[in-house]
């Protein structure tokens, strides 16, 4: 950059004008960003724009100005902070200041209060508020990622999600996860799963562990606020079993590590397995259940049927031998009364016996029907059964190409999928 005050730096002696003079201070100091550590003092914000306050040390004080924008989180005095700014003379006041391009707190002390303060408002304002947070959907065909690829909680993230389900699309976003520019490619990724449609149904954000210091891009208000205006549920994944974070609080799922996001995101396929196991065989259950009652209905019928047989031949016996104590000098008569007699008993016989082949036969067909449509019965006949995402499939149309399918034979099932 060419140097406009050169000729007055090269004269030995020049006369300038207040203004020019300052121009010429805030053309030398403002070349470079300076980066300053200090105690907040005096913090204000006017108008809710403007942000005012000094930064000291033992023995100096700076004033200090910056947008409420640029600030990415709370701070109120006696908070240690680091500042990258640029320093200069007011014009009209002649008063130097700092002004601040980017503020963050430091120390530990530092990073718990703003994290605190932070917390606070958002809670006020219903971000950390469990009933807006939503369900997560139970088989993702698409997953949108917020991490930094190089990490190791990228690999943990990506080895357990296929342990556990194959076949799942990853729609990722690269971003820095700490330190300057972390918090705007965060925020940036979140706008950018809303305004474009990748087909994803929750979007993951996670990082591994660290220090308070290390994850204060998610303990940043414009991230827990990103998190809170995505369009898709979001599972939050950010450092160790205990760390904590804005991020996690505003999100609709925490997960303590990155490879529990990963089980929070999609199935178990081998628990899944089981469970339509076990389904199939509470169908089969049922059938034979089913079965087992009508066998039992007909054996019943059966009894009542020969059970009053059985009385109708009492009573018949009964009037024989009344019949023949009574009319006993009427031999051929009651002779002809027996004959006839049995007559009926063995016509009788006869249709019991017919009823009861007629209810044998009923009873097979029956027994035979519902074996017929028995899945496990069509199933070992050379059928097969095909599954889509947990659902019968009844039509070529559909399957597409590239997707998995289930096929359910009589000893077990299969994973396949289409290619033609």
């Amino acid at each position: 950059m060419e140097d406009p005050f050169a000729p007055i730096a090269s004269q030995e002696e020049i006369v300038l004008s207040v203004t020019q003079c300052i121009e010429y201070v805030n053309f030398v100091i403002g070349r470079k960003t300076v980066v300053v550590e200090g105690e907040i003092t005096g913090y204000s914000v006017s108008q809710n724009k403007w942000v005012f306050f000094s930064l000291r040390d033992e023995q100096g004080v700076i004033a200090c100005f910056a947008m409420v924008y640029q600030l990415s989180g709370r701070y109120e005095d006696g908070m240690r902070v680091r500042i990258w700014g640029t320093p200069r003379l007011h014009q009209k006041s002649g008063k130097f200041s700092l002004y601040i391009d980017r503020m963050e707190a430091t120390g530990e002390g530092a990073l718990k209060r703003a994290f605190e303060l932070t917390k606070k408002q958002l809670e006020k304002e219903g971000i950390f508020a469990q009933e807006r947070k939503r369900a997560l959907p139970r088989m993702p065909k698409v997953i949108g990622l917020i991490d930094s690829k190089e990490s190791a909680a990228h690999t943990d993230f990506m080895r357990i999600l296929n342990q556990r389900w194959r076949g799942i699309s990853v729609h990722h976003i690269q971003v820095r996860v700490q330190g300057e520019g972390a918090v705007d490619d965060i925020v940036k990724a979140f706008e950018w799963f809303n305004e474009n449609d990748t087909g994803a149904e929750v979007i993951v954000m996670i990082r591994g562990g660290g220090s308070l210091e290390d994850l204060a891009a998610f303990n940043a208000e414009g991230v827990a606020r990103a998190v809170f205006g995505s369009r898709l549920p979001v599972v939050c994944g950010v450092g160790h079993e205990r760390d904590e974070s804005l991020a996690d609080y505003a999100a609709d799922m925490r997960a303590a590590t990155p490879t529990h996001a990963a089980s929070l995101v999609v199935p178990d396929r081998q628990e899944v397995g089981a469970q339509i196991g076990r389904y199939v065989r509470t169908m089969v259950h049922a059938y034979e259940s089913l079965l087992e009652w009508e066998r039992h209905r007909v054996q019943q019928s059966a009894r009542v049927v020969f059970l009053t047989i059985e009385r109708a031949a009492q009573h018949v016996h009964h009037c024989i031998e009344r019949i023949r104590n009574a009319f006993r000098y009427r031999e051929q008569e009651i002779a002809r009364f027996q004959r006839e007699l049995v007559t009926i008993h063995t016509h009788s016989a006869r249709s019991l016996t017919s009823c009861i082949v007629r209810r044998r036969e009923s009873l097979a067909s029956r027994t035979e029907m519902l074996r017929a449509v028995s899945p496990m019965g069509v199933l070992e006949r050379g059928y097969s059964l095909i599954r889509k995402g947990g659902k019968v499939v009844d039509s070529v149309a559909a399957l597409q190409e590239g997707e998995n399918i289930d096929i359910v034979l009589h000893d077990g099932q299969r994973n396949a999928r289409i290619t033609q």
